[in-house]
């Protein structure tokens, strides 16, 4: 493999000129990926639905030696594939197109210090279910929210919760059930997300999915986000709503001990 700096993209690349790819992160704990198979499929399908053809068992070979170049250590692996490379820029792309791909490994640990948001309407494009590379919409909330000391955005479209600016969200409404968003083509199924809800499941902790009004928020004991690069991480503050985190919620630390567990049950598996 290149390493990164001897790395050139072509300015007429999809992945340049239109963000047309898509890409995807994995997560190491002491060198052993969280839930490996399911990250593949997840590619897989925003692959197939971008229309986007590329030999998966050549990626999933690609992805397995990014993951050794970690060694034992914490960290990602990110991942994207383009279209390819078009002869003049245009909307309409060409058949035989070979894909391009690209990765690398970053070795960094999963921060568990909480967070501060942003609530936002959600200006995204209509299908974030595939993980694209059109983060746009994201990267203008975030960096808004940056300006008012804020690491994140819980976005929303007309009135009800979609999504983190990259991550999911979860949260404790004043019943004391968990909360989140229904899976639609305006939410990416993440699969930090699955295990807390596969997780939930087997406990006897109320969980709902639907559609979620921000209203909600107000009187939530606790919100948290989670992603392959965060885990599950709670919310101090919530700018938009009276919001604030009680962090020695039972009910919350009771949830955070199953997350935790489900994970360390995920890792043994791919020893």
């Amino acid at each position: 493999m290149s390493s990164l700096k001897d790395i050139r993209v072509s300015p007429l690349s999809r992945a340049y000129t239109f963000s047309d790819s898509v890409y995807e992160v994995i997560p190491y704990f002491a060198g052993h990926p969280l839930c490996f198979s399911r990250h593949i499929e997840r590619l897989a399908s925003s692959l197939q639905l971008s229309h986007i053809s590329v030999d998966m068992d050549v990626i999933t070979s690609e992805l397995k030696q990014l993951g050794d170049e970690l060694g034992n250590q914490d960290g990602y692996i990110y991942f994207q594939v383009s279209r390819g490379v078009d002869e003049i820029r245009a909307h309409l792309y060409a058949d035989d197109l070979e894909a391009e791909r690209f990765g690398y490994a970053f070795q960094t640990s999963v921060s568990v210090e909480p967070i501060s948001g942003m609530l936002c309407e959600d200006n995204r494009w209509a299908h974030c279910n595939i993980k694209s590379t059109s983060l746009l919409g994201n990267v203008l909330s975030m960096n808004q929210a940056r300006q008012q000391g804020c690491n994140e955005v819980i976005m929303h479209r007309a009135g009800n919760m979609t999504e983190a600016g990259a991550s999911n969200v979860f949260y404790l409404n004043h019943q004391g059930i968990v909360r989140t968003s229904a899976l639609t083509e305006n939410i990416l199924p993440g699969i930090t997300r699955a295990i807390l809800l596969e997780a939930l499941t087997k406990s006897n902790i109320e969980v709902e999915e639907g559609e979620c009004d921000i209203q909600d928020f107000n009187d939530a004991p606790a919100i948290w986000l989670t992603s392959s690069t965060k885990g599950m991480l709670p919310l101090t503050s919530l700018i938009g709503t009276t919001y604030f985190f009680e962090k020695n919620n039972l009910d919350y630390l009771r949830i955070k001990n199953i997350f935790n567990d489900a994970v360390e049950l995920h890792l043994l598996a791919a020893k």
